[in-house]
C-alpha cells in the first residue's frame, strides 16, 4: 500500500500507528522504507543525522564544512510532527 496520495492529516495517522508498541527503533531502516512509501526520488547526496544528543550541532558543523568547500548546502531540522 503506497501512501503518495494520502492528505496529511492521513498520512500522520498513519505515522502515529508505526510506533502504537512504544519501541523506538534506532536503525535507518524505517526512514528508508518511509521515502519508499512515500515515492520519493531524492537525486542528491543526502545525510540524515540521528540519535539522541549533538544532532544540531553535527548539522551545523556538517553544513560548514560543505559551505566552505563549495558545495551547496541545506539542512532541514524538525523534531516532530505537529498537527
Amino acid at each position: 500500500m503506497t501512501h503518495t496520495n494520502k492528505t496529511l492529516a492521513q498520512w500522520l495517522a498513519h505515522l502515529e500507528t508505526a510506533h502504537s508498541n512504544g519501541v523506538i527503533d534506532m536503525g535507518l531502516e524505517r526512514v528508508a522504507r518511509v521515502k519508499e512509501t512515500m515515492g520519493l526520488n531524492i537525486a542528491c547526496p543526502l545525510i540524515t543525522v540521528g540519535g539522541t544528543n549533538g544532532k544540531g550541532s553535527t548539522c551545523a558543523f556538517l553544513s560548514q564544512i560543505y559551505a566552505q568547500a563549495g558545495y551547496k548546502v541545506g539542512t532541514l531540522t524538525s523534531p516532530h510532527l505537529l498537527r
